[in-house]
């Protein structure tokens, strides 16, 4: 099932995915980040948690646009982006909490992997199934990697984009194109009711 208002939060980022894929660095491999996944404490995916302040706490005076981006996801009221936003502050804390990676995730594009997991991924997959599910979890890994900026370790960039390719839910065409479609359509809706409102005012208030 597809959350239609999040994909909706989504394209309005206006985030390219094949853009995405530019000048990436070598990161973490996929094992570290789906063994780390899998650690995610259940109390950050409570509803009850107040993810903008986990937000804060995780991240020092630097970490103000991924702070933004939490309260863009955070205010769709959506409760799996605020879990997709914390299951990102948990990878992040924890390499002060449980070790660090093999290379750190890079914290400059972070606001964007934020975003591209709690509205884009978390659409189609819950994060609890990031967490529960090998396929799901590798998906998220991978996922939130490819936003960061980062290459999987020990991987090529074509074998990368080939896996993500076959795993990812939310790039899948058909769920893509129908958002897209239905809000252009909307748009087109709201046009030509501002259109004709001005030709009926245009009308109404002509001299005669």
């Amino acid at each position: 099932m597809v959350d239609e208002e999040l994909f909706e939060a989504w394209l309005d980022e206006e985030l390219d995915l094949d853009a995405a894929w530019d000048g990436l660095a070598p990161g973490p491999t996929v094992d570290e980040v789906m063994a780390r996944l899998s650690t995610t404490p259940s109390w950050f995916l409570d509803d009850g948690v107040d993810i903008v302040a986990l937000a804060g706490d995780v991240l020092d005076e630097s970490g103000g646009p991924v702070i933004a981006s939490a309260r863009r996801a955070v205010a769709t009221s959506k409760v799996v982006a605020q879990q997709g936003v914390a299951v990102v502050l948990w990878l992040v804390s924890s390499q002060e909490l449980a070790g660090r990676l093999s290379t750190d995730l890079r914290v400059d594009r972070l606001d964007r992997a934020l975003l591209a997991m709690s509205l884009r991924l978390a659409a189609v997959v819950e994060p609890q199934r990031w967490v529960e599910e090998a396929e799901r979890r590798e998906e998220a890994a991978r996922t939130l990697l490819l936003w960061c900026g980062q290459c999987p370790g020990g991987e090529s960039e074509q074998n990368a984009r080939a896996i993500l390719s076959r795993l990812d839910s939310a790039a899948r065409a058909e769920a893509l194109e129908r958002a897209r479609r239905d809000r252009k359509h909307r748009s087109e809706i709201r046009r030509r009711l501002e259109e004709a409102r001005a030709r009926e005012a245009a009308t109404r208030y002509s001299p005669e």
